[in-house]
């Protein structure tokens, strides 16, 4: 039975409009993203009641991955009431998750991973995660490759600060990520000194570059609506040059781990944020942005007051952060006019306020092309990213280990992306990665510059691994320590209501509507090489055949 069935999925993909199975998977993938929206719909929709499809869709955008229940509660709000209950929740910290493992004296990576998959799957303010996670991948650290990966607790400790600003004012995210022992291990400006010239010393510049290029103004001068502001030649204009690196790496020296003996003597405390100490501070005159200039003699205090208010009103970082977090939580290719909205939220929230992160995390869901059809063409969604593939199956699925842990070694090798993993400060992906098969519509697809042959395989088989060799359901002897999904209440729905009706209920948790006839009659067609009360493998195997559907790798 089980080669009639890979013979099913595989005559499936082979044979039909969306292109060919493993290595040419990607190109579904591709296909995928190139959907067009049609016909405007009502503007006002916000303030009005869900439906189920409504609901699904928001959810599958403003969550890790939505679980039935999570929408049929958002069915009775408007979009508008269902984001500002999210937004009222109290933060649920990672921190509280975080557990030594058996016997262990002390935190390892894996209590660290653990702690996420945990916080991700259970915390019901799922709107704040969803944003932390996007936060993740603009404000990047990571502990692959790094001293970092013996540093779980600090870790963790770094991943909240976004949690925490999430709704908050950017300008006190960036002012703690500044801060944060771990970012400042991570990009070199924890310990940083003053030049020496008979030492050889000078300070270093690898944070001044990074809290510029990625994570406030980018390299280009920017209009409100993302696009480059061009000179009278047609050319881009530079944001910086080296003069500016110089005058911000001068202003990040002196900085070094909290309640530390001295400069040289150091705490090791990745927890707290940096202290100063002002002997190694650069007195220098220090040039920042648009002509501001430090004097010569300034503390380490007031410095890095007067540098990160000076990135903060640069007029790039409202529409350098709101164009990447559109991408991360809507579509990888908003309109000029979307980003140019958000933008404006991010410069004023309407009281006069610059950077309330909350407003424009409102913005950017209650806009129109996030929300409703548009009366022009324009490209829609997302390719998912691959770990949120898997947190959604196991948000809906209930996956859990009898022991109650997590360990989950090779997520990055699976699905390319682990929380907090990624090989640079550029995260797993660009925002601007644009396939060769796109190029000629100027499109550009983020998350496919992971998904290549190895990854796309190894996904594949992942997925395969959980949801039909790790279904409790299937199982004589439950291990203790591995994963299991959950599908029983799917087989008692499959059993009582039949598979139109499953499929149905499907179509609104892993599809938010957008089952396509094909896809759906696939789905049958599979069904029917089991016997009618084999509704184990029957819900096996159609939650596979989802998995690894085109409709179902699209956020639209």
């Amino acid at each position: 039975m089980g080669l009639a069935v890979i013979s099913a999925i595989l005559k499936y993909y082979l044979n039909s409009n969306t292109m060919a199975f493993y290595m040419q998977y990607k190109f579904i993938l591709i296909i995928s993203s190139i959907l067009l929206l049609s016909a405007c719909t009502n503007p006002d929709q916000n303030d009005e009641p869900m439906d189920e499809v409504a609901a699904a869709r928001l959810l599958h955008q403003a969550t890790m991955g939505p679980t039935l229940s999570e929408i049929r509660y958002a069915q009775d709000l408007s979009a508008e009431q269902w984001i500002d209950e999210q937004i009222a929740l109290e933060p649920n910290y990672h921190i509280n998750y975080l557990v030594k493992s058996t016997d262990a004296e002390n935190f390892s990576y894996i209590n660290r991973i653990d702690a996420w998959w945990k916080a991700t799957l259970r915390s019901d303010d799922q709107l704040r995660q969803r944003v932390a996670f996007a936060l993740s991948e603009i404000l990047v650290v990571s502990d692959s490759n790094s001293s970092l990966s013996s540093k779980p607790e600090g870790m963790v400790t770094y991943y909240d600060l976004l949690i925490k600003h999430a709704f908050g004012n950017f300008r006190d995210l960036l002012e703690d990520v500044t801060l944060s022992p771990i970012m400042g291990t991570y990009l070199s400006h924890l310990g940083n000194e003053k030049a020496d010239e008979e030492l050889n010393i000078r300070p270093d510049e690898n944070y001044a570059r990074e809290v510029m290029q990625l994570f406030t103004i980018g390299l280009e001068e920017l209009n409100l609506d993302g696009t480059p502001e061009l000179d009278e030649q047609g050319n881009t204009i530079a944001t910086y040059d080296q003069t500016q690196i110089e005058g911000f790496a001068r202003v990040f020296t002196g900085w070094t781990f909290a309640d530390s003996e001295s400069f040289t003597r150091k705490s090791y405390d990745y927890i707290n944020p940096m202290d100063a100490f002002e002997d190694y501070h650069s007195e220098k005159e220090k040039i920042l942005l648009n002509d501001v200039v430090i004097p010569e003699r300034y503390g380490p205090e007031d410095s890095l007051k007067i540098a990160l208010d000076n990135l903060f009103d640069h007029d790039n970082v409202g529409p350098f952060i709101s164009k990447q977090l559109i991408q991360r939580l809507i579509t990888s290719n908003p309109t000029g006019s979307y980003v140019e909205r958000v933008a404006s939220v991010f410069n004023n929230n309407g009281k006069g306020v610059r950077g309330d992160l909350a407003a424009v995390v409102k913005a950017i869901y209650l806009d129109d092309e996030a929300r409703n059809d548009s009366s022009v063409l324009v490209y829609r969604g997302k390719i998912k990213e691959p770990l949120l593939k898997k947190v959604h199956f196991w948000r809906s699925l209930d996956a859990r280990s009898i022991e109650d842990y997590y360990k989950t070694w090779n997520t990055f090798d699976n699905y390319g992306q682990a929380a907090m993993r990624s090989n640079s400060v550029f995260n797993f992906f660009s925002p601007d990665y644009q396939p060769s098969a796109l190029r000629d519509d100027d499109l550009v697809a983020p998350e496919l510059q992971i998904a290549n042959d190895a990854t796309l395989i190894a996904t594949i088989n992942d997925l395969f691994y959980y949801l039909v060799w790790s279904t409790a359901e299937g199982t004589n002897s439950i291990s203790s320590t591995r994963i299991y999904v959950y599908i029983q209440t799917d087989m008692d729905y499959l059993n009582s209501n039949g598979i139109d009706a499953l499929l149905d209920l499907y179509n609104v948790l892993y599809f938010a509507g957008n089952l396509s006839e094909e896809t759906r009659e696939a789905l049958l067609d599979l069904d029917d090489y089991f016997d009618s009360d084999d509704n184990r493998y029957r819900v096996s195997y159609l939650l596979y055949m989802i998995a690894i559907s085109p409709e179902f790798n699209l956020q639209y």
